[in-house]
């Protein structure tokens, strides 16, 4: 966003104190789907991330139109309303948000709303800089409490230890349930943890 400063002539032709007027660094998008795009795409959003961002954002395209977003079921092969960005400036919508985003925190874990909230942040913040939108219909929702985290991450020594199994699982193969059982457990650790370094990152980027 640029910021170009304007002079005016007053009564008398003396001149007022300029004003400041907004100027897109670049055209504002036809729709809220190609800002999406346009913002995982340029503004270094790691490839890694894309995906989690791109659901999340999609999630919100409801909330951001004044609808519920779909939940269970009914998400499959649901596309989000079109509208275009510059739709996120309207003065009403703020309440709306506020709303829908507090019955969605009813009906999803804390870690996926607060996750959902720190993204949509962060794409509505990158569209002011271009000056696409000037307002943030976020402003005031809080984030959720989550639930202590009682799980434990595998120490290095485990992970080296699993990394080190050789086990090959074929049609009568002699490895012993409990051993498959093992390593799925110790995997899904990992992922665990992963999932919660994600979480953490993103409700401190916030």
């Amino acid at each position: 966003m640029a910021i170009e400063p304007v002079t005016e002539l007053g009564s008398g032709d003396a001149l007022r104190v300029p004003r400041a007027r907004v100027v897109p660094l670049s055209t504002p998008p036809a729709s809220y789907t190609a800002a999406v795009e346009r913002y995982l795409t340029g503004a270094g959003i790691a490839k890694s991330s894309t995906r989690i961002y791109r659901i999340s954002l999609t999630t919100w395209g409801w909330v951001l139109a004044g609808e519920p977003a779909p939940t269970g079921p009914a998400r499959r092969g649901a596309k989000p309303p079109v509208f275009p960005v510059t739709a996120i400036d309207d003065p009403a919508l703020p309440e709306a948000v506020a709303e829908l985003a507090a019955a969605r925190a009813d009906e999803m874990d804390a870690d996926t709303v607060n996750r959902e909230l720190s993204i949509a942040r962060k794409a509505i913040g990158w569209w002011r800089r271009q000056g696409w939108i000037s307002g943030d219909p976020t402003i005031g929702i809080e984030r959720r409490s989550a639930p202590p985290d009682r799980t434990k991450a595998l120490a290095e020594n485990q992970i080296a230890a699993l990394w080190r199994l050789d086990v090959v699982l074929r049609v009568g193969s002699p490895v012993s349930a409990v051993t498959v059982r093992s390593v799925m457990c110790s995997r899904m650790d990992i992922v665990s943890a992963r999932e919660r370094l994600i979480d953490r990152a993103a409700a401190e980027a916030m």
